[in-house]
């Protein structure tokens, strides 16, 4: 009676004849009943189970699972379909010999994968992995999920990227830059350090320094309205070959500044100014204050001019001055500016009509002068402006000083 030979899977292989041998279906030969070698067959297919089918080529008539061991490489392997003779195309399980491969079409580990060193060549997928040593020969792209670990130990590279510059990453955590003893620890290329607004963002810092490594202290809580008021004042020299600006200040009207060098205005340009007379500084012999009307005498460079009609006029105090001559004399106490020319106020004494030349009326006062009373001597200037009561007061004239 023939035998009828069934694989693992309940699938028929093949039936045998009684007193014939089968050595097409299988790399071994399989004896049908009654066959006279019987012994000597099954005793070759127990030597070549026991080392693999072990040769330079992979054993004929292959199925599925059977194992070879190619004693050229070394490893041994697994043949993937029935009747698969190409080497190539066995999967590789181990070697005898260091440095050689094994190599799995698709392998799920339900337990533990511990190694001493896991060298990827394409992709490494799974929930959960132990590795001692992970060795990435390329690039390692993990575009879903997370790396965590209680502690990383030390990654040591030159690059960390999302890809591209335009593509967002992020860090969490408490990070700590440490840079060397020279030169700067983090650099920003391209774009903006931005903070976001919420009530735990912003910038801390033990130091602050200026661009040249000089220390910057702040000290309170400031604002953009405030934020001057916080930063120390930079009391060195600011070198530039141009500088652009809208505003020059000292900080307030009343606080003097220095300009030094020779300086030209180019052509177009305007150096305008709030009020519109020039002055010089004079010493007095006592303090005067605005619009009084000056000559020279008395102790001192000048004092108030004296007598009516007076040739010996000279100018007016003004505390007005649009440009002030000889300015570090002294103070309005003891050099008080006199309007060389222009718009200033003047005391004056009586009535004054818009266009009437002023002459003095004593005692650092003047008034409008009457008919032929005005010469090229005794003129302090022009009123510009009306004055319709009969007291003292001030009107704006238009003065010269006199020589």
């Amino acid at each position: 009676m023939a035998y009828t030979i069934v694989k693992s899977d309940g699938t028929v292989l093949t039936t045998i004849a009684d007193g014939t041998i089968n050595t097409t279906s299988t790399s071994q030969g399989l004896p049908g009943r009654n066959y006279a070698g019987y012994g000597q067959t099954l005793d070759t297919n127990f030597v070549h189970q026991l080392e693999n089918f072990a040769d330079v080529n992979p054993p004929a008539n292959p199925i599925r699972g059977q194992l070879w061991y190619n004693t050229n490489t070394q490893v041994l392997l697994v043949c993937p379909t029935d009747g698969e003779t190409n080497p190539a195309n066995w999967f590789a399980l181990t070697s005898t010999a260091s440095g050689g491969a094994t190599t799995f079409g698709s392998v799920t580990v339900t337990g533990n994968l511990q190694a001493n060193n896991v060298i990827a060549t394409n992709n490494v997928q799974g929930a959960n992995g132990i590795f001692t040593n992970i060795s990435v020969s390329a690039n390692a792209n993990i575009s879903v999920g997370n790396i965590t670990s209680a502690f990383l130990g030390t990654a040591n590279t030159t690059s960390i990227t999302s890809g591209s510059n335009t593509t967002a990453g992020s860090l969490t955590g408490t990070w700590t830059a440490n840079g060397g003893s020279s030169g700067n620890t983090f650099v920003i290329t391209n774009g903006n350090l931005f903070i976001a607004n919420t009530a735990s963002a912003g910038i801390k810092s033990d130091f602050y320094y200026y661009s040249n490594g000089s220390p910057i202290s702040f000290a309170g809580t400031y604002s953009n309205a405030n934020v001057a008021s916080y930063l120390p004042t930079y009391n060195g020299n600011v070198l530039s070959v141009q500088v652009q600006a809208t505003t020059l200040t000292t900080g307030a009207n009343t606080t003097a500044g220095t300009v030094t060098g020779n300086w030209t205005l180019s052509t177009g340009s305007r150096l305008n100014a709030t009020y519109a007379d020039l002055a010089e500084r004079f010493e007095a012999d006592a303090f005067y204050d605005a619009g009084t009307v000056v000559e020279l005498g008395g102790d001192k460079e000048i004092t108030e001019v004296q007598y009516e009609l007076s040739e010996d006029v000279f100018g007016v105090v003004s505390d007005t001055a649009a440009y002030l001559m000889n300015a570090g004399a002294g103070s309005d106490v003891t050099h008080p500016p006199i309007a060389v020319s222009g718009r200033v106020q003047v005391k004056v004494r009586g009535k004054v009509r818009k266009g009437q030349r002023l002459v003095s009326a004593g005692k650092g006062i003047a008034r409008a002068a009457n008919d032929g009373e005005a010469t090229a001597f005794n003129v302090i200037g022009r009123s510009l402006e009306n004055k319709t009561d009969d007291g003292t007061g001030t009107v704006e004239a238009i003065v010269t000083i006199k020589g």
